[in-house]
């Protein structure tokens, strides 16, 4: 089984774009000590946060955590997550799970969503997948290019040991 995650408020962003890899990513925009109180309930998950505090007291406590860089752009920061962490991209986008709650995606006929999309969706797309937490629908719309661009970069900059940082 591939490492969990607990994601503090400061990276939203960066546990989505996780989720979307099919990461198992909680969000949690809480208080240090609830983060910490979660951790402890779920004793498998890593901390992903770029708090240098709360970093340092996850350790403290005997919890596993990375600290995010703050330099990188969100294709680096997933970059450096996989290599820490030896995460697996290759079975992307079959693993791919809801990035609004972290449940699960299932296929879903096309009538199952005609009230969860807009018509023009509904009329120019044939496949879709529900979330079976919160409901909602997906489909490969243009983001999907997007997508498939940052795997290809995240593949890329493993391979190279390659870091992008944000610009000055």
């Amino acid at each position: 089984m591939s490492q969990a995650f607990i994601a503090d408020a400061m990276l939203k962003k960066l546990a989505r774009w996780l989720r979307i890899f099919g990461v198992d990513v909680e969000f949690a925009d809480l208080p240090d000590n609830q983060i910490l109180a979660l951790l402890d309930i779920h004793r498998g998950r890593a901390l992903l946060t770029q708090d240098v505090q709360l970093h340092g007291r996850a350790i403290h406590r005997g919890f596993k955590s990375f600290l995010v860089p703050r330099d990188l752009l969100i294709e680096g920061q997933l970059a450096a997550v996989y290599k820490e962490f030896s995460l697996n991209l290759e079975d992307f986008p079959s693993k791919t799970v809801c990035p609004s709650c972290n449940g699960p995606l299932n296929a879903a006929k096309k009538s199952e969503v005609k009230e969860k999309v807009l018509e023009n969706v509904y009329a120019s797309h044939r496949k879709f997948w529900l979330c079976k937490k919160c409901g909602k629908a997906y489909w490969e719309g243009s983001h999907w290019k997007r997508i498939n661009e940052t795997a290809r970069e995240i593949k890329k900059m493993l391979k190279e040991g390659k870091r992008t940082t944000k610009s000055a």
